[in-house]
């Protein structure tokens, strides 16, 4: 195979013949995740700019809301690990390792420097370190078993 035409890992991941179910969680997964990430970005972008009252049931509401959505991709994720062959739950929990435990050494690490002296970053500057050394795993991993 040209090294040039390899495939993605999403598309080699969320393609695998003959594992429909599969293709079907993941791809639920994934719209799962956009729908997460439109109420959490909407949902912080609302409150900090002012656009909900000061009071009563609405601003608990929508900060509530990407929590409740996020139970649905946790769920979502574990029907998709359910469905994978052993390659695939292999890359992903060695993704997800990475991901947890990678961000937790990083936050802690950078809150140490905080207290050194550091600029102080915003918890959700220092959270996207997670998702993105998951991403990084998923890469190694999709790379590494080809």
């Amino acid at each position: 195979m040209n090294e040039s035409k390899r495939p993605s890992y999403w598309s080699w991941a969320l393609s695998d013949p003959g594992t429909e179910r599969f293709q079907r969680a993941g791809r639920r997964l994934l719209v799962t995740m956009f729908v997460w990430g439109v109420c959490q970005s909407g949902s912080s972008y609302l409150i900090q700019h002012g656009f909900l009252p000061a009071a009563g049931p609405i601003p608990w509401v929508v900060a509530a809301l990407p929590s409740v959505v996020a139970v649905f991709l946790l769920v979502g994720y574990s029907r998709m690990l359910r469905e994978a062959d052993e390659l695939h739950r292999l890359i992903q929990l060695r993704a997800l390792a990475l991901g947890f435990g990678g961000g937790y050494f990083v936050i802690s690490g950078y809150l140490l420097l905080e207290a050194a002296g550091a600029p102080t970053l915003r918890v959700d500057v220092l959270i996207a370190v997670l998702p993105l050394l998951y991403a990084v795993g998923l890469v190694l991993g999709s790379r590494r078993y080809r």
